[in-house]
């Protein structure tokens, strides 16, 4: 049966709202879209707080116009940066000797409990398993069958109330129900990372305008998760300071800069015109030297988070995947990190007839999570809608 669903993702310099359709074969059709620049958020806050429900409403109102339809309810995408990872390990035994859901069930509840997250102002969005293991077996994601213990490391995605707050008042003002919240870093993790690399242990790196996201994959589950200060729109500034050039002039030439230049390239100019019209050429010595400096502070914060932090979740095989709009655009870009951090780096994008670029990952990702968490409920698990609805009953309650 087609279903139709619309979303909203808030990226750290752009707004997207998608509606979608899924039927068959064609997981995500997606027939509206719209995309709306905006100042994004930094330190918890809105940018520029007075100008979000016009913003939002520009969103909404463009993909409506493609898709011919109207948005009367809506997902909501929570961002990275309003969001914590909790992991936890559990052991339950299985009272009749079998493992069936109901084990599966108790030993996830059991490490929720272990971490404590009823309270605190915060919203728990997702579950999710690492892996599971059998009476001391080999990990699995599909543990059944005979066996006396179930032991699992699951993931707890828990997000700030102030984001959930502000957005269900932006979006009572444009009287749009909101039908949930979920992570877009988990939806475009699992939607991204092939699951044999999961199975292994996977790094994603979402390089955005304004920070970069880190997210250790195993399973079903983002076990490992950082922001980290800096991203695409850093190198703009830095290039727009340096050559006195418009911030659009800067993302130009960042976008056409080329890390492994052929013979060609090495002699090369950067040419712009600023907003008088006049053209301006910078060599590529000077324009390398700017770029390479400041895509170097940003590898160094990837390169200290993968070695320290995240270095006791990653094995040997694990693979690396960069996506988003900040960094995996720029031609050389996937071989400087991969020669900065020493392990193979993929570039990962959604195979979709729309919006294919690692630009729109996050949102895609959110989308295919919708139709996840939809057809999880209709199998009986109410991972979205009953958390959301118990949230604000609760709220409405104090």
């Amino acid at each position: 049966m087609k279903r139709q669903i619309a979303a909203i993702e808030f990226g750290t310099s752009k707004i997207v709202t998608v509606i979608a359709q899924n039927s068959g074969l064609d997981r995500l059709n997606i027939v509206g879209s719209g995309t709306v620049p905006y100042d994004g958020y930094s330190e918890g806050d809105w940018n520029t707080p007075r100008q979000m429900v016009q913003r939002v409403r520009d969103s909404i109102a463009a993909a409506e116009l493609e898709a011919g339809t109207k948005v009367r309810e809506i997902y909501v995408g929570i961002p990275g940066e309003y969001i914590h990872v909790r992991v936890s390990e559990a052991e339950v035994e299985a009272p009749e000797g079998v493992i069936d859901e109901s084990v599966v069930d108790a030993v996830q509840d059991l490490a929720a409990d272990k971490l404590q997250l009823a309270g605190g102002g915060c919203m728990v969005l997702h579950r999710s398993p690492a892996w599971y293991i059998v009476d001391g077996g080999k990990k699995t994601m599909a543990p059944g069958g005979r066996g006396n213990r179930l032991r699992a490391q699951v993931a707890f995605i828990v997000a700030e109330s102030m984001f959930i707050e502000d957005v269900s008042e932006m979006l009572r003002v444009l009287d749009i129900a909101i039908l949930g919240f979920l992570s877009p870093s988990l939806g475009e993790s699992l939607l991204l990372l092939p699951l044999d690399d999961r199975d292994r242990t996977a790094l994603l790196i979402d390089c955005g305008y304004l920070n970069t996201e880190v997210s250790v994959v195993e399973g079903d589950a983002i076990i490992y998760h950082a922001m980290l200060p800096r991203g695409g729109g850093h190198v703009a500034a830095d290039l727009a300071t340096e050559l006195r050039i418009s911030m659009r002039a800067a993302e130009q030439i960042k976008r056409n800069y080329v890390f492994n230049p052929d013979e060609f390239d090495r002699d090369s100019f950067s040419e712009v015109y600023d907003e008088s019209g006049r053209r301006m050429t910078f060599p590529r010595e000077m324009v390398q030297d700017i770029v390479e400096r400041s895509v170097g502070e940003l590898m160094e914060m990837i390169e200290l988070t993968i070695n320290n932090d995240a270095a006791g979740y990653l094995g040997a095989r694990s693979q690396v995947y960069l996506t988003g709009g900040g960094l995996a655009l720029m031609r050389g870009a996937r071989e400087y990190l991969s020669a900065r951090i020493g392990r193979p780096v993929k570039v990962a994008a959604v195979k979709t007839a729309k919006l294919n670029s690692p630009v729109f990952a996050s949102a895609l990702g959110l989308a295919d999570l919708i139709f996840d968490s939809i057809e999880q409920h209709e199998d009986g698990d109410a991972p979205v809608l009953s958390k959301v609805r118990n949230f604000f009953r609760g709220r409405n309650a104090e």
